[in-house]
């Protein structure tokens, strides 16, 4: 038997995704990127991370994944050899352009599995800008955020989980253990290219800014190497295991806001306070 055969869309033909929508209308969409991720992890890991993700939560929710989006904006690691570079307008034209057609497809509820960290603006601006067109609402999920509580694994590594050791349980997931060893020869922390980046954030700044170092952005691990990918997946399992059920929070959320949007509250004389 495949593994996840039941949930992933790719492998399932279109009669079979016409009698789930009989049943249920969540899909669950994986967004990821295709960047540099320093001389050890995989260019595929943000894409690996969600999908990974998304298989278990889909799993766990009895709903349908759809295979990742791959390219979209990578920020820091644009010119880095490998990055797929697409641009946050682009991303974002491309991302609406599958949710609506998923929604018109006849799923209600779209869940954007995305946790790279640029995805995150975009996708709210995504979601929003699909309410006011449709009056739609869709949700964008960061699993980073869930399935890697620190509690959890500093008890079992004595330390948070950090995104190399988090990959390579989900690569397994995915059926693709072995392909990438994270052990390395030293240790380094991921940091900002320059100090003053921290600096602006006081003032609540962001800008824009490239990695100019390789370890930069996932940094470098001595402690973790192949063996540790069950113990990863045992501490995301756990997460999973107290992680409530989102599709029917999300299902009491969407009411709510179609009964506002048929009521139409701001439109009555009587909603002023004073």
């Amino acid at each position: 038997m495949v593994p996840f055969r039941n949930i992933r869309m790719d492998l399932m033909s279109s009669k079979e995704v016409a009698q789930y929508l009989k049943k249920k209308k969540t899909v669950l969409l994986p967004v990821g990127s295709f960047e540099m991720h320093g001389p050890l992890v995989p260019l595929g890991c943000d894409t690996f991370l969600d999908w990974g993700a998304a298989l278990l939560l889909g799993e766990k929710w009895k709903v349908l994944v759809m295979p990742p989006i791959y390219y979209t904006y990578p920020g820091a690691s644009g010119p880095w050899p490998g990055t797929v570079d697409i641009s946050p307008e682009i991303t974002h034209a491309y991302v609406k352009e599958v949710v609506k057609a998923v929604l018109k497809n006849g799923f209600r509820q779209v869940v954007l599995c995305a946790s790279h960290g640029p995805l995150g603006f975009i996708l709210q601006s995504v979601i929003r800008s699909v309410f006011q067109e449709t009056g739609e609402v869709v949700i964008h999920i960061s699993p980073w955020k869930f399935l890697m509580p620190d509690d959890l694994t500093e008890k079992e590594f004595g330390r948070p989980m950090t995104e190399d050791l988090f990959v390579l349980a989900m690569m397994k997931v995915l059926g693709l253990h072995g392909a990438f060893d994270p052990k390395a020869k030293m240790e380094k922390r991921t940091e900002f290219s320059h100090p003053t980046i921290s600096e602006l954030k006081r003032f609540g700044g962001t800008v824009p800014w490239y990695f100019n170092r390789d370890y930069q952005h996932t940094g470098f691990r001595t402690d973790i190497s192949l063996r540790d990918a069950d113990r990863a997946l045992a501490v995301i399992r756990a997460a999973l295991d107290r992680a409530g059920d989102l599709p029917k929070v999300f299902t009491k959320y969407q009411r709510a806001v179609a009964e506002d949007l048929k009521k139409k509250p701001w439109a009555k004389d009587s909603i002023w306070s004073m």
